[in-house]
């Protein structure tokens, strides 16, 4: 944890009172949401984004709450200045109830994620893993799929697993976004199929400015290594190369590489005040 409080419905409390039961049903039968916001050099990223995301995914599990547009906002406002940190990562577990007014909003800072430079500069690695997301457009706390392949692909000295549906196609990481390109166009999951992240959304953002071709398809897991690149995206890992797939090696493309430095000056726009929320398309 960062910081000394955490926020719990909005009200700032202590960090050691960020406790929950044994018996909490909803939280031990995954009947939550949540989400994963980055704050550096003290602006918090995409906020808005962030809250639209969490609401959804709520809607999707028929998960009741009392709060409204601009809440989520505030609240992680006021825990960053509460806790005064810099550079931090930001969980928030929304939880549900037996009625609107028993879900619960947990807010807390956590110290922020770097991965290692060299997969910016050499490439990372990636394994594929069978198995589809319950719910895949909710950010839904069942994670059991994505903690067995996330933990094969540490075990094997990966950054992420691919996980796979049953028609054989690759369809996002386990805590990230996947995209391909030709060299020329750039290729993407159909979205209905996918947790859209919210680097996802802004990375898109960025390739539509560049000029550059995005278009949705499924990708056969067996093609990924064909690609003139293959790259991942999420809050901590912006947009990284992979270099190998199960072992297969894969080009690094320099579309890629263009995209990297452009999404690099895209953040930095952000912190500066350049970008509002709603220019992100």
């Amino acid at each position: 944890m960062n910081g000394p409080w955490f926020s719990l419905n909005g009200e700032l409390k202590p960090l050691g009172e960020a406790t929950i039961g044994a018996d909490d049903l909803a939280f031990a039968y995954g009947f939550g949401v949540y989400e994963t916001l980055k704050v550096r050099a003290g602006v918090v990223h995409f906020a808005p984004l962030h809250e639209q995301r969490l609401w959804h995914s709520a809607a999707i599990l028929h998960l009741e709450h009392p709060w409204k547009t601009g809440d989520f906002a505030r609240f992680v406002q006021a825990l960053v200045a509460a806790n005064g940190v810099s550079d931090a990562n930001l969980k928030a577990l929304l939880i549900g109830g037996n009625t609107t007014s028993e879900a619960r909003l947990y807010l807390m800072c956590l110290n922020p994620l770097f991965p290692d430079r060299k997969n910016y500069s050499q490439g990372g690695s990636a394994i594929t893993w069978e198995g589809e997301r319950l719910y895949p457009q909710a950010k839904s706390l069942n994670m059991l799929t994505s903690f067995l392949a996330y933990r094969e692909a540490k075990n094997r000295g990966s950054y992420d697993a691919l996980l796979v549906n049953r028609r054989g196609e690759a369809t996002e990481g386990t805590r990230t976004n996947l995209f391909v390109t030709d060299g020329h166009r750039i290729f993407t999951p159909p979205a209905s199929e996918v947790l859209e992240g919210v680097t996802k959304l802004t990375v898109q953002h960025v390739i539509r400015e560049m000029g550059i071709e995005l278009l949705e398809r499924p990708l056969p897991a067996l093609e990924l290594s064909h690609w003139s690149g293959v790259f991942l995206t999420s809050t901590s890992t912006k947009v990284m190369p992979l270099a190998l797939i199960d072992d297969k090696p894969v080009a690094l493309s320099p579309v890629v590489r263009t995209l990297m430095k452009a999404y690099d000056t895209f953040l930095k726009r952000y912190q500066a005040g350049e970008v509002p929320d709603d220019a992100i398309r």
